[in-house]
């Protein structure tokens, strides 16, 4: 090696490989005389994973890696991962009789991946077993002792590893080094944005050690593959790591929001196309029937083969770019969330809720309370999932707020479902919600301590658990509420007295179904109920009945070409995106009119409209909203290629 250092951290099985990566960068620091250049690890057995976790995780640090007998298998690597180190030069070192670390399993496989995806540098020593070569010691048939087949580091450490074309490993490690690479380091933000299906990760940007020339900075020069946990079968709830490549859409220099400039800058903004099925930091469990951001969640940024890109007289070739994203907290940015705050409040109950709340500008004017009540996937004390998942962020946007008249929004949130019975399991209005009583007190002390809010404009709507809750509310206190607009409510007509429905009649309400919903069946709950209303006298009763829920964007398509569909499930889609109309009456229009104090807003109750459309495909999206059965769980998954989406039907499962 002609003279080297020698650093052998001691470590525990917990020992993350951060804390190794931090140790090797302090030892660089205090000896300045190390090449940087040159630095190679290796190890043994355990040692021998910790090797590749390390090279996995930090894989432009080290010149070479020689793993002995390394405990990785090959089928917990993903071939992105593999990718990513097709450049470093690797030596392994494996018994072929080894019983504790099957050598097939291991390096045989991580050495034919690594030489497909082009590693020229991969070297192994496969040795038949582990015996005695000094020798010195022989077993009593005379032959030489053999050794336990896992010990095959006694090869390494008696300078005996040779690879096929008979180089030396240690000779072969004394020539290793990465000086000709010239890498720019950096970290990176996730860009969030709520969509129509629920949240997308737009947008990262990444910040580089180097300002690089603007210039220099095309989408062709960089690739994407995002890994994350998913749901590998719908049918069992299993759970794994997926991964895909993030097609590029553009890319350049930019600020640290992500604000394209023109000058040099180390930041980089690299956009991705997204879709119902692309793109989505959220993972839904159909074990626990929530919503969670992924974790872990990873997008590995690179240089296409052969690219490079400038940073003055530099010409970059490499970069390392830290993959993992904390997309749940600090490690992202959502523009649409900045208006909100997320707040909490212990109800009379006992029990606490988190909330998001949204508050307009002081005009000098009282204003309405709009009350937004959430989807069963979207319980527990995250109101940031509230806010995405059904893209509640809408209502804090420039034309829900102009038809509203500048209005408060509030988002509670449960700890559950909101048709939790007390047991954690689904009533449909027959016991009532345990958090009926809890969730009209935070209201009431909202509007108490807000003595800006108008107390003749509360209106309270809500999706499919949140439109059961809408109705329970109501019917519990017919007089509070201004207006209500549930959609595809749960709660069934049968449980519905006709006290409580001449309670409500006069009430203004806005309900919204589609008739492909399978999740919650409309003809035992919004169906029966509108007659109800309707035969009682009730005037300033609205429908928003869709054939179907489908794209309105033109920007997705099913494979026919025809507008992509969702699951019938969704049409709060409709709601966020103002399309809700009874006629000529537009529902957020309405809604912003109807107030107690004077005669309410009395409009002609026409047929409930429907959609154009009347394909009954099932929607076969990953799940981002309320997807918990009350009649009928769908678990769906859909496949991408190019510019379409394509569909593929799952059982349903109770």
């Amino acid at each position: 090696m002609d003279g080297a250092y020698v650093l052998v951290p001691q470590r525990s099985f917990a020992t993350k490989t951060s804390t190794v990566y931090n140790l090797i960068q302090e030892t660089l620091k205090a000896n300045p005389d190390i090449d940087h250049d040159r630095v190679i690890i290796g190890g043994c057995s355990a040692g021998g994973k910790f090797t590749m976790d390390m090279i996995i995780d930090y894989p432009t640090t080290f010149a070479a890696a020689y793993p002995i007998c390394a405990a990785k298998n090959s089928k917990d690597v993903s071939d992105e991962t593999i990718n990513t180190l097709k450049n470093l030069p690797i030596w392994f070192i494996h018994a072929k009789n080894d019983t504790t670390v099957n050598y097939e399993n291991t390096t045989a496989a991580l050495a034919q991946r690594l030489r497909a995806a082009g590693n020229k540098e991969v070297h192994v020593s496969a040795f038949e077993d582990v015996h005695d070569t000094t020798g010195r010691f022989n077993d009593e048939n005379g032959q030489p002792h053999q050794y336990d087949g896992h010990w095959s580091w006694t090869y390494f450490d008696n300078n005996e590893c040779y690879d096929e074309n008979g180089v030396n490993l240690w000779k072969w490690m004394a020539k290793q080094t990465k000086a000709e690479t010239v890498t720019a380091k950096g970290t990176q933000k996730a860009f969030v944005t709520g969509e129509d299906w629920g949240p997308a990760v737009r947008k990262t940007i990444v910040k580089l050690d180097k300002a690089v020339d603007s210039t220099s900075v095309d989408a062709s020069n960089l690739k994407v593959v995002e890994e994350k946990n998913g749901i590998l079968n719908w049918t069992t709830g299993e759970e794994g790591i997926v991964s895909s490549d993030r097609k590029v859409t553009a890319a350049y220099t930019s600020d640290d929001k992500g604000n394209k400039v023109n000058t040099a800058s180390e930041y980089i903004t690299i956009e991705m196309y997204v879709s119902p099925s692309v793109g989505s930091p959220f993972i839904y469990r159909p074990s626990t029937g929530f919503n969670s951001w992924c974790n872990p969640y990873k997008l590995h940024v690179s240089l296409a083969s052969g690219a490079t890109i400038t940073a003055g007289e530099e010409e970059i070739n490499n970069l390392d770019v830290v993959a993992d994203i904390d997309v749940e907290k600090e490690g992202k940015l959502c523009p649409q969330l900045d208006k909100w705050t997320q707040k909490s409040y212990k109800a009379v109950d006992g029990i606490n809720y988190s909330y998001a709340e949204y508050t307009p500008k002081k005009d000098g004017k009282k204003n309405a309370l709009v009350i937004w009540l959430h989807g069963a996937g979207e319980g527990g004390t995250d109101t940031s999932i509230d806010l995405l998942a059904n893209e509640v962020t809408a209502m804090a946007g420039d034309q829900f707020q102009k038809d509203m008249n500048d209005a408060y929004v509030i988002a509670p949130q449960c700890p559950t479902m909101w048709m939790d019975g007390g047991n954690g399991e689904y009533q449909n209005g027959d016991k009532g919600s345990i958090y009926a009583k809890g969730l009209f007190d935070l209201i009431d002390t909202y509007v108490k301590n807000n003595p800006d809010v108008d107390t003749s404009k509360i209106y309270i709507g809500g999706c499919s658990n949140g439109g059961y809750m809408t109705m329970e509310m109501i019917l519990k206190h017919p007089d509070y509420f201004a207006a209500a607009f549930p959609i595809c409510e749960a709660y069934q007509d049968q449980y519905i007295t006709d006290a409580e429905i001449n309670a409500i009649k006069d009430m203004p309400i806005w309900f919204t179904y589609a008739k492909t919903d399978t999740t919650v069946d409309y003809t035992l709950c919004t169906e029966p109920t509108v007659k109800r209303l309707l035969a009682a006298g009730a005037k300033n009763v609205h429908v928003s009945a869709f054939d179907d829920v489908r794209d309105t964007s033109g920007e997705y398509k099913n494979e026919d070409g025809s507008a992509y569909e969702y699951n019938g499930h969704w049409s709060w889609i409709y709601w966020d995106n103002n399309e809700c109309y009874d006629g000529d009456l537009n529902a957020w229009k309405w809604l912003g009119q109807q107030a107690k104090a004077t005669s309410a807003v009395v409009t002609p109750t026409t047929k409930p409209t429907t959609k154009p459309g009347t394909d009954t495909k099932t929607d076969s999206t990953v799940k981002t909203g309320d997807e918990t059965a009350l009649i009928g769980l769908s678990f769906m998954m859909l496949a991408s290629a190019g510019a379409y989406i394509y569909l593929k039907r799952r059982e349903q499962v109770r």
